[in-house]
């Protein structure tokens, strides 16, 4: 019984493995694989309404590998959506056995995607595949799941290796473009991602016209080993190009900044300390930037980063700029979102630092090329995309010979046409040879600087504005020569400088070099020509060295040498070689005049004065005056004799008073002696 029992157990185990085995060769025959191949893809093709081919599949239980090769995709349209050329997948099939699903290496070589979306209202060209499987995990959802039945359908996906190579992705018109990716699990707690060669190209509407964008990233190395995780991204490189001239083409005084010509070389690396659905916490620990178009160099900016609900917070951040370097404590900034209704927005803690302005010379001012005086800066700074709000500014030399405090703001930022600079000076204050030392940073031609060092120490108080291509300043300027008014403007679409300026109390000739001109009060208009061609062509005909343009002047009051003078007007014109100028002093038939006439600021004391008379007839508005004058004294006089009579009657009356009052007092005298007998006579 025994014997029989052995036998037939034999014989099943026997085919039991003659079946195992034919099943395993039947399902390693490319014939089976084939079929099961075509069956699959007609299966998925119904299932998505759309032409699906695989061009061959490899399973190999033996190798435990799946490869499928060549899988296109077409939208709903028949046009090309998806395209793989290779996934490969190493698959461990005794972890199945417990719900594990363990990939050793799954590979992914060249995927071609065109996906569109052209409204945000419209159906994306691949919305059919999300709503065929959609649809799927739906009536899963739907169904009445126990928690045993869940433990057991429960897979675990354990991943060691995955590689994806030459992927290129169109969306919209957003294109994507990586040449490998390397991901690598080694432990259960280190995690190691590469990225080499990821690109990135867009095209940004805008008002002005479209600007392409272009971002490469060389390479990323991101790494997480337990609660330590790092970033590194090398070799970044964004280009912006709106396909118009740079904004400084055939404008050397403008600075090379320009928006629609980025062209950024940055590096960055980051110890990522947090991530937590949509909020990360990070320190950036070296970040490095250029823009070689406009020549904008950032050294280094360290900070300690928390993004969270589409808000950054920064923390300790420090940038350094080739000469430059600024701190501040804190900073929040609100990170835009059309699709949230988000503004940008942002504002810091008190900002501080060593500034040297000739480190943004090339992409905001040339004039700055030459600016090497360091510069201490404290400034409290917010603005948005509008503008921008900079609030108890402090600037001072490291010397203290010049210091500005101020408030201002930049409005206006998304129209040129409307860019706006206004700033409240508080206090401004220049001692010694800073006045000098600072112009001399400037490639400007010298005008008058003995004149400014006569001025001593000077303080000003005043607003400054910047509108297009208009200057504005304004304001008291109080110096060791006396106080002054001056309000005057920079036309650079026309190239003038013109403005006014008054006082009531100056110096002139302690300012001017010339001692026998003494304290004055006065207003002047001036012009000013500071065109290159239309200078430069005067000054090739007359030479000199002279400013182009004209001063008139009225001065109320005045002194030379020992002569007071009042109402005298002024006026001057200079062609670059010679300044002549007249001074009238007017009077009822006569005039007193006198011209002059210099070639060099330097030297007022060569000044050519040249005195003269002019008489006149009274003109009729003067003998309109003098008619005025004659009445007002005729009418002075009658007054006056008015009033004289009006106190000699006064007089007059006071004194008929005071003899009442005497004749009244002796008749009481009398009377009371009079009693004062009678008393003494009734007493006897």
């Amino acid at each position: 019984m025994m014997r029989k029992f052995l036998k037939v157990f034999g014989c099943v185990v026997a085919t039991c493995i003659v079946l195992m085995f034919g099943a395993v060769f039947l399902l390693n025959t490319d014939a089976f694989q084939n079929k099961l191949l075509r069956h699959a893809t007609q299966l998925l093709s119904e299932k998505l309404h759309t032409r699906v081919e695989i061009d061959s599949v490899s399973i190999g239980l033996f190798s435990q590998n799946v490869n499928l090769y060549g899988l296109d995709v077409e939208d709903l349209q028949h046009r090309k959506m998806f395209q793989l050329d290779h996934l490969s997948v190493d698959v461990k099939l005794l972890p199945l056995l417990h719900n594990e699903v363990r990939i050793t290496h799954a590979s992914i070589d060249g995927i071609r995607a065109q996906l569109y979306k052209p409204k945000p209202d419209s159906a994306a060209n691949y919305q059919f595949v999300i709503d065929a499987f959609k649809k799927d995990s739906t009536e899963l959802r739907d169904k009445e799941v126990t928690k045993e039945d869940k433990k057991k359908k429960k897979l675990n996906l354990n991943l060691s290796k995955l590689s994806l190579s030459r992927i290129d992705v169109i969306y919209n018109d957003q294109a994507y473009k990586l040449e490998e990716l390397l991901y690598k699990k080694k432990g259960d707690t280190r995690h190691t991602a590469t990225i080499s060669e990821l690109k990135r190209s867009w095209v940004s509407h805008t008002k002005k016209g479209d600007v392409n964008n272009a971002l490469t990233i060389g390479s990323v190395l991101l790494t997480l080993d337990g609660d330590q995780s790092k970033a590194e991204l090398d070799g970044i490189h964004f280009v912006t190009d709106n396909g118009k001239p740079r904004k400084n083409k055939g404008k050397p005084k403008r600075g090379a900044f320009d928006a629609g010509h980025f062209d950024v070389e940055a590096n960055l690396k980051a110890d990522i300390t947090s991530m937590k659905g949509d909020s990360i916490a990070a320190t950036i620990t070296q970040c490095s930037a250029t823009d070689k178009g406009s020549g904008l160099v950032l050294k280094s900016l360290t900070s300690k980063v928390l993004v969270s609900k589409g808000v950054a917070y920064l923390n300790d951040v420090v940038v350094q700029m080739p000469n430059t370097q600024l701190k501040f404590d804190k900073a929040t900034l609100q990170l835009p979102s059309k699709k949230q209704e988000r503004p940008l927005e942002f504002s810091t803690s008190t900002i501080v630092g060593r500034v040297l302005l000739k480190d943004i010379a090339r992409p905001f001012a040339p004039v700055l090329a030459n600016f090497s005086i360091p510069l201490s800066l404290r400034v409290d700074f917010s603005g948005n995309a509008e503008q921008l709000t900079f609030q108890n500014v402090y600037v001072s030399t490291p010397d203290k010979l010049l210091t500005v405090s101020a408030n201002g703001g930049i409005t206006g930022l998304r129209d040129k046409l409307q860019l706006n600079v206004r700033f409240h000076v508080n206090k401004m204050t220049a001692k010694g040879n800073i006045k000098e030392r600072i112009i001399n940073q400037f490639p400007v031609k010298k005008f008058m600087m003995k004149q400014l060092n006569n001025l001593g120490t000077i303080n000003y108080t005043g607003d400054f504005s910047v509108l297009y291509k208009k200057e504005t300043f304004q304001g008291l300027l109080n110096t060791a020569a006396g106080r002054l008014n001056f309000n005057f403007s920079l036309d650079e679409l026309n190239k003038y400088v013109y403005g006014s300026a008054r006082t009531d109390s100056f110096m002139l000739g302690t300012v001017m070099d010339m001692p026998d001109l003494g304290m004055i009060a006065c207003k002047a208009n001036f012009k000013f020509d500071i065109s290159k061609p239309r200078t430069a062509k005067m000054r090739q005909q007359k030479g000199g060295k002279l400013p182009i343009g004209q001063v008139d002047a009225e001065v109320y009051e005045a002194k030379y040498k020992k002569v007071k003078v009042r109402n005298v007007v002024a006026d001057m014109q200079s062609d670059g070689a010679v300044a002549e100028g007249n001074i009238t002093m007017k009077g009822g038939r006569v005039d007193v005049l006198c011209g002059f006439s210099f070639t060099n600021t330097n030297e007022m004391r060569k000044t050519k004065i040249k005195p003269g008379i002019r008489f006149h007839r009274l003109s009729e508005e003067r003998k309109a005056e003098k008619e005025e004058q004659k009445a007002a004294k005729r009418a002075e006089k009658e007054e006056q004799k008015a009033a004289k009579r009006a106190e000699r009657e006064e007089r007059k009356r006071q004194k008929a008073e005071e003899k009442a009052a005497k004749k009244a007092a002796k008749a009481d005298a009398k009377a009371a002696k009079r009693a004062e007998r009678e008393a003494r006579k009734a007493e006897n």
